[in-house]
């Protein structure tokens, strides 16, 4: 099982250094078969740096030529990384402003290795823990997962939003054979949450993993609960919709 690292990106250009560093040191541990770097349209140069890097390991640079938001770039990033993956590979996601907790992927392995099919970390999980947020973020973060639980229930998880993913391979190539470029429709930070309710409708070997996380994230508050609120409402009539068909 190599890894397919998918990295979104926008402005991260003083970023990139470190977190090239942070996967040479991974690679030593669990090889890395190859890194997708996804620039949603920087102005910093983020897609020349990241192709600069000199690197053990292959490194693709998919641009987008405007800012089109979280889900674009992952649609972008899974499409590109199952054209390279093997049935065995796995998909690792993460940010690219290394907040991440990098210790924890060797677990994150292993739960793999004993049959998940997607191990999620998150700062929110028990054990976990966050730095330099600012209490309204977090309240605001916790609020949205609770809400998210209540309206969407699964048996595995407590929390929904990470980045910070991994996903086998095969999981991700049966969820496009079922959705299709309907599998990430939200454009900003609330696809996290639609790509894990559709995937828990394919399988219930998941795992969540706490990490701890360092610095603030980019979000954009005001924006993203709108979203939240926004998809709530459509996913909620989408399933009731979906369940009175499947009744009738």
């Amino acid at each position: 099982m190599n890894l397919i690292v998918v990295i979104p990106a926008y402005n991260e250009a003083p970023n990139l250094p470190r977190l090239f560093g942070n996967l040479e040191l991974l690679h030593v541990a669990h090889p890395i078969a190859a890194v997708i770097v996804v620039d949603d349209g920087s102005c910093d140069g983020t897609p020349e740096i990241a192709q600069s890097q000199e690197a053990s390991f292959p490194v693709q640079v998919v641009s987008h030529e405007h800012n089109s938001g979280v889900g674009r770039a992952f649609r972008s990033g899974f499409e590109a990384a199952l054209l390279r993956a093997k049935t065995e590979d796995l998909v690792l996601t993460i940010e690219a402003d290394n907040t991440a907790d990098y210790g924890i992927i060797p677990e994150m392995i292993e739960n793999v290795s004993a049959g998940a099919d997607l191990v999620l970390a998150s700062c929110y999980a028990s054990g976990g823990g966050v730095e330099g947020s600012n209490l309204f973020r977090k309240l605001l973060s916790q609020q949205a997962n609770l809400l998210t639980r209540i309206l969407f229930p699964t048996k595995k998880f407590r929390t929904y939003s990470s980045f910070f993913r991994l996903y086998r391979s095969a999981l991700l190539r049966r969820a496009y054979e079922v959705y299709g470029n309907d599998l990430i429709k939200e454009p900003g930070f609330v696809c996290m949450v639609e790509v894990l309710l559709k995937l828990s409708d394919l399988t219930d070997n998941m795992v969540l993993r706490s990490e701890g996380r360092i610095g603030k994230s980019k979000m954009k508050v005001f924006r993203t609960t709108l979203e939240y609120l926004r998809f709530f409402v459509r996913y909620s009539y989408a399933k009731r919709h979906f369940n009175a068909m499947s009744k009738s």
